[in-house]
């Protein structure tokens, strides 16, 4: 059969005229740059009448040419692009047709040849011939009147005209090209963030930002993160020209981009004030759990799934830093059976409530690996939406609320003689002990059943530092001040602390146990503020606390590790997290374990 092309569309297009989705054949491609996620293709097009080598494919489209589906010899149709001028060095500059949206009209295995005898377009034909005198195109619709005319940028812009100019989709920009306006939402938005080092001090805050062609990162420093930081808000849209842009550095952004963005003293924003519905909010590209077990570690995913359960919040010392950490781990469920363990930081794990068991969504999370077993953690380029107004988190709702939360589930987070925050498996003291956990150079984590059999009320409490990154135990100088040795000051004032030992118990063998702030709070049932006023003011409710939780049945999750003290090893297990017994689950092991013994597939 015959396929018509769109002769003469080359000419008027490389000549920076107008054609409406042009008619074209793919002759061939070549990879350019880049690499995984990111790496490019220029395709070989042509019109039958001329033939074109710097088509650049955008990166949303590589799937199309990787799987196959557009291969040499298709007839498509270009149903969106625009053209930039590079700099071709010692040749002046080189207009490129940048492809950000096509349609394959016919597969290239059933054309099987090259339509026509199309003759190589030179830029020097079309640095001769202006745009104006290009030969007219084939008849097509006229463009609406409503479209927005180019108005070309000058050193005088004002952010008010930014929206009467004709918008750049993001996956076109390149260092190559400095008049340019995207009209772009704003996914996420940092917190400032502050340096102090041997070259300065200074402060930056990122955000990401995307539109219906890709997404970018962009950064703003010093004066311009002090001009621009309350204006722009997470999930509007805005008009913004004259960055800098450079080559991504994958190492601190996890954008589907060659490049970022860099705001300067020129930069002008202008927030949209029209109807922006038609810009996305988050492009992502979810994993089902179940498959997340086969990715490698390190990468990058976007994770959608239900909250089934989630940690208290742990605190812990950066050793490098110094610096005190807040988390807090969740286990997240999904439809393909699968659960994995995702990790919240600061802010994030601090206001996490999981009273819903809420849909999360999370672009950017980073897959780790620890003994065997695969974990999230997000960062700090993390997306993280709670319930978000999206068709997959509405399906997966419905899963979860009817059959879902009682589903079987594959938990890829869960490892032998570990726990990354969610694994099912409890053991024994016995078996904690067969394994060796606690031996080796780092410590183990495990979950166990078990009975708090003792505990030491004594040195329970103690009064720490107020500073919210230290818990340093304070020295009363008995002159109505504290001191604290490590941040080397005097405070008329203080914060309860807890440091809870106790024995704990199992059909097994029992271990002697450390709880910390949140654990032992979960243990006693009061908060530290509680227990301090009865430390101080009631010693017999004091007393009487302690004496109410012993024989009490909590599910522990602990990390043990072999210590040396005056040249004694001994285990030290601390508690990480302590729960209530869900006797629903409890029997669900219960009955499994006695199937495995009995030879029964479980």
């Amino acid at each position: 059969m015959g396929h018509q092309l769109s002769e003469g569309s080359l000419e008027v297009i490389m000549n920076g005229g107008v054609y409406d989705k042009p008619i074209m054949q793919v002759l061939g491609s070549k990879k350019i740059q880049g690499s995984g996620a990111n790496e490019r293709f220029r395709l070989l097009v042509s019109d039958g009448k001329h033939s074109h080598s710097f088509a650049m494919l955008a990166t949303q489209l590589n799937d199309k040419l990787i799987s196959g589906e557009l291969s040499d010899y298709s007839v498509v149709q270009i149903d969106r692009f625009v053209t930039s001028l590079l700099k071709n060095t010692g040749k002046g500059e080189k207009r490129v047709m940048i492809i950000l949206d096509i349609t394959i009209v016919t597969p290239g295995n059933e054309v099987g040849k090259k339509i026509g005898n199309p003759q190589t377009w030179s830029e020097e034909s079309a640095g001769a011939a202006p745009a104006q005198a290009a030969p007219a195109p084939a008849p097509r619709p006229a463009p609406s009147p409503a479209a927005k005319p180019m108005i070309t940028p000058t050193p005088n812009l004002d952010s008010s005209l930014l929206s009467t100019q004709m918008t750049h989709p993001i996956a076109s920009l390149s260092p190559y090209q400095n008049k340019w306006v995207i009209k772009a939402r704003v996914m996420s938005k940092s917190d400032i963030r502050t340096w102090n080092n041997a070259r300065g001090e200074g402060k930056l805050f990122s955000m990401d930002l995307c539109d219906d062609s890709g997404e970018i990162r962009a950064t703003a420093f010093k004066n311009e993160c002090d001009k621009f930081y309350d204006m722009i808000q997470v999930d509007k849209v805005y008009y913004i020209s004259r960055c800098q842009l450079k080559t991504a550095n994958k190492q601190f952004t996890s954008m589907k981009n060659d490049y970022e963005m860099t705001f300067t003293a020129n930069t002008v924003v202008a927030e949209c004030m029209e109807d922006s519905s038609s810009v996305p909010s988050i492009k992502y590209e979810f994993v089902p759990i179940n498959d997340i077990a086969a990715k490698n570690v390190d990468t990058l995913l976007d994770v959608i799934g239900v909250c089934k359960s989630a940690a208290d919040l742990q605190e812990l010392t950066a050793r490098s830093t110094g610096k005190l950490l807040k988390k807090r781990e969740l286990i997240l469920v999904d439809n393909s059976g699968g659960a994995v363990v995702l990790t919240l930081w600061g802010k994030e794990a601090e206001n996490f409530d999981n009273n819903t068991n809420p849909v999360i969504a999370v672009k950017g999370a980073r897959l780790s690996e620890f003994n065997g077993s695969k974990s999230l953690s997000c960062l700090a380029s993390s997306m993280i939406r709670q319930n978000p107004d999206l068709p997959e988190a509405h399906k997966l709702r419905g899963w979860y609320d009817n059959g879902g939360a009682d589903m079987e589930i594959n938990n890829i987070s869960a490892r032998v003689g570990g726990y990354t925050g969610g694994s099912n498996e409890w053991i024994t003291f016995s078996d904690a002990e067969a394994r060796q956990l606690g031996s080796g150079d780092k410590g183990d984590y495990f979950s166990l059943l078990g009975v708090l059999t003792f505990t030491f009320a004594d040195n329970a409490v103690y009064k720490a530092c107020p500073q919210e990154q230290c818990n340093k135990k304070l020295v009363d100088q008995e002159n109505g001040l504290y001191r604290c040795e490590k941040c080397n000051r005097e405070y008329p004032n203080f914060k309860y602390r807890l440091l809870l030992a106790a024995n704990v118990s199992d059909a097994t063998g029992d271990q002697r146990i450390t709880a910390f702030n949140e654990a032992a709070e979960a243990i006693l049932g009061k908060n530290v503020a509680e227990i301090g006023r009865l430390f101080e003011y009631d010693k017999t409710g004091y007393t009487q606390m302690f004496e109410e939780v012993k024989f009490k049945t909590f599910v522990f999750k602990f990390r043990t590790k072999m210590e040396t003290y005056n040249d004694e090893a001994r285990l030290k297990t601390t508690v990480i997290n302590v729960q209530p017994v869900d006797y629903k689950d409890a029997n669900k092991k219960l009955i499994a374990s006695i199937k495995t013994l009995s030879g029964v597939e479980v």
